[in-house]
């Protein structure tokens, strides 16, 4: 039974061990928390927002730049972060401009809820789409 006990201890201290790195990695990536953040309302955590969705939506952006931003409240309980970014292409080093709205849960002022991410560019020489599939899973690092 002590064994038992022992290995089953292990496993959780393993098992948070493992989701305190992803967290730290995330982190470390720029990717900042909704819930968390007291810098909700800065250019530095809406940048680090912006550069998190281009990196996303494309395959090695250069030079992600912070163009605008602004908060604006659809209705109660809701708010939107309206973000404008510019970019350049890796290969072609030709500007694009995107355009960006996360859409928040804000009814709890302490945990902000990221509900969808909105993305949109002006990038007509790639073949390739922006990537939405990567761009809703960072939903979930937004709200961790």
């Amino acid at each position: 039974m002590r064994t038992l006990r022992l290995s089953l201890f292990a496993a959780l201290a393993g098992l948070m061990l493992l989701t305190a790195n992803a967290t730290r990695a995330d982190e470390e990536d720029g990717i900042p928390s909704f819930k968390s953040s007291k810098d909700r309302d800065t250019e530095a955590f809406a940048t680090k927002v912006g550069t998190a969705i281009v990196k996303a939506a494309r395959s090695k952006p250069a030079d992600v730049k912070l163009e605008k931003y602004s908060y604006s409240s659809p209705k109660e309980g809701r708010k939107d972060l309206k973000i404008k970014m510019g970019y350049k292409g890796s290969i072609t080093k030709k500007q694009f401009h995107s355009d960006i709205v996360v859409k928040i849960d804000s009814g709890d002022d302490k945990k902000w809820e990221v509900l969808n991410i909105d993305y949109e560019d002006d990038n007509k020489t790639s073949l390739a789409k922006p990537n939405k599939a990567k761009i809703q899973e960072l939903i979930k690092k937004f709200n961790r």
